[in-house]
């Protein structure tokens, strides 16, 4: 008796078993996917930028061959939350979510493309951060300022000679880190080594090694100086390098730039400062540049392609 009992619930176990597991798989949603979102964005922007998002689509999948007859849009920035539908036809219509970056911080956008009940929501998200160049970058010394075409530089006497103490910016060559323009004035620009050679504006010049040699020492730590970008250090702290920024030149580690690349173009930020002199080596055909490296305490000459690679700049008041 005891035995027929023990199959009888043994069976009724699995019967159950079988029901629920076909009830979950009859009721499983299919997944929509391929959302994308085209934006006007770049990873930094400035306070009271507009930025406009727009979701595509057409690209839109289903995981398995139903698919629903119309598609609505949700869009989230951070907190905030705005809604509009469309249906799949988005030359009907085409919505479109619009922004006016208000404060500085950290945004991540939103999008999600749903079906309704009975589908799981496609997505697409772009993050960015917003900042004011007025406070973004702290911890400089405060030294005399020249304008040059409408553009404020820092200025150091190094070796009986003046000096921007800040990377070139504001002209017509060069490139943004991450492409972002608003960091144009903060980090400089990054010019190939036949750039450079006619960046420098007028009654200034590119330097000679020699006269980055004289003005800088081969102390690295007399060069750098511990500023901090968005509230966070942008110099690693090693005990070997000593950070006193004693001669004012002002260096800060916003890497290179390789213009072979498209997806990854910058490298060695918050690690390098790198910058172009006027010498290159005949033999080589290579342009000559002066680095530091936030783990050695000297300052170290390197070569690079002239027309790839992509430094930072600073002039000297000829």
């Amino acid at each position: 008796m005891k035995k027929t009992l023990f199959y009888a619930l043994l069976l009724l176990l699995v019967v159950s078993a079988f029901s629920c597991k076909k009830k979950d798989e009859d009721t499983t949603k299919p997944t929509l996917s391929g959302l994308v979102l085209d934006s006007d964005y770049t990873p930094f922007m400035g306070v009271g930028k507009t930025i406009t998002a727009k979701p595509d689509v057409s690209g839109l999948v289903s995981s398995d061959s139903t698919f629903p007859d119309k598609i609505g849009i949700y869009f989230v920035l951070n907190s905030s939350t705005d809604r509009d539908t469309t249906t799949t036809d988005v030359s009907v219509s085409n919505p479109t979510f619009s922004v006016t970056l208000e404060e500085a911080g950290n945004y991540t956008l939103y999008c999600y493309a749903f079906g309704g009940e009975n589908f799981y929501n496609a997505s697409a998200t772009i993050s960015f951060t917003v900042v004011d160049p007025a406070t973004a970058l702290t911890g400089l010394p405060d030294l005399p300022t020249v304008e040059i075409a409408g553009n404020n530089f820092l200025t150091v006497n190094l070796g009986g000679k003046t000096w921007m103490a800040n990377n070139l910016y504001g002209t017509n060559s060069g490139s943004y880190y991450q492409n972002s323009e608003i960091l144009s004035s903060l980090f400089g620009q990054y010019y190939t080594w036949t750039e450079a050679q006619t960046a420098c504006p007028a009654g200034w010049h590119l330097p000679t090694g020699e006269e980055f040699d004289q003005a800088l020492g081969s102390v690295a730590g007399d060069a750098m100086v511990n500023a901090q970008f968005v509230e966070k250090d942008l110099w690693t702290y090693w005990p070997e390098v000593p950070i006193t920024n004693k001669i004012q030149f002002c260096a800060l580690p916003f890497g290179y730039r390789d213009f072979t690349l498209e997806n990854t173009p910058e490298d060695g930020y918050k690690e390098y400062a790198c910058f172009w002199t006027a010498d290159d080596d005949p033999s080589t055909d290579l342009g000559e540049f002066r680095y530091i490296y936030e783990r050695k305490n000297s300052i170290e000459t390197g070569e690079g392609d002239k027309n790839t690679l992509g430094l930072s700049v600073r002039c000297v008041k000829d």
